[in-house]
């Protein structure tokens, strides 16, 4: 009887230590779920130093950068101390236009130069032409009396009439060529005239910074108000000035 009160006196405790080992069993198992869901992390305490390194890693990083522009641009401002800005024009800016096309119409220098190269052209084609005539009758007279002529005398008739033929077109090339020279020597006449008026005519009147050429084939601009064409008081000075030098 004795034993089986001491049994039942020491079941409680038993039963006491085995709840209390459940428990701990039971924190332990929640303690393993735990790591398995959420993976080791470093303390809050952790990532909060951390975060502030890195901020202040940019802050100085940022520092530095914005330094370093201010040193640039302050030793480029040193080596420019005690330069004066270069200035390109006071006041306004006065342009006008004139139109080559009017001018070589109008100009009375133009018009006798063209009337001069066409009469030199024409001159070159009628002796071009008369050579080849004079060689084609030349030719012709030779088919009919070359049989009364010896044989050494045929051979050199024809060589002669075979050099004129070939030297024709070479002939031909060497005028052109002559003519296209003539040309360009009249037309920097030409241009050199225009220009010396137009400056000395813009030194006099004082009235322009830029005078423009214009023409309906080539033009460096695509508009240009009316009101800046000055080519009709230009072509009236240019022929008043040709008068007078064709009087001398």
């Amino acid at each position: 009887m004795e034993e089986n009160n001491i049994n039942n006196e020491t079941n409680p405790q038993q039963e006491n230590i085995s709840q209390q080992e459940n428990i701990i069993n039971e924190n332990n198992n929640n303690e393993k779920v735990e790591d398995m869901v959420n993976p080791i992390l470093p303390p809050k305490k952790t990532n909060k130093t951390n975060l502030i390194l890195i901020i202040i890693c940019l802050v100085l990083s940022c520092c530095a950068f914005i330094f370093s522009c201010l040193n640039f641009f302050s030793s480029k401002g040193d080596k420019n101390i005690g330069k004066a800005p270069k200035v390109i024009q006071k006041g306004d800016l006065r342009v006008a236009y004139v139109n080559t096309d009017t001018v070589l119409a109008k100009y009375t220098m133009a018009k006798d130069m063209e009337k001069s190269l066409k009469a030199k052209q024409a001159q070159m084609e009628s002796s071009l032409k008369q050579k080849a005539m004079t060689l084609q009758n030349d030719y012709q007279n030779y088919l009919k009396n070359g049989s009364k002529l010896t044989l050494t005398q045929q051979k050199e008739k024809e060589k002669e009439l075979t050099q004129r033929q070939q030297a024709l077109p070479g002939l031909q090339q060497q005028m052109m060529a002559q003519l296209q020279e003539e040309q360009l020597k009249e037309n920097k006449k030409l241009l050199d005239a225009v220009y010396a008026f137009i400056k000395d005519y813009n030194s006099k009147h004082d009235k322009y910074n830029i005078i423009l050429s214009r023409s309906y084939s080539n033009s460096p601009t695509l508009y240009m108000d009316e009101g800046m064409e000055i080519t009709d008081e230009i072509v009236k000075g240019l022929n008043e000035e040709y008068k007078e030098y064709k009087k001398k």
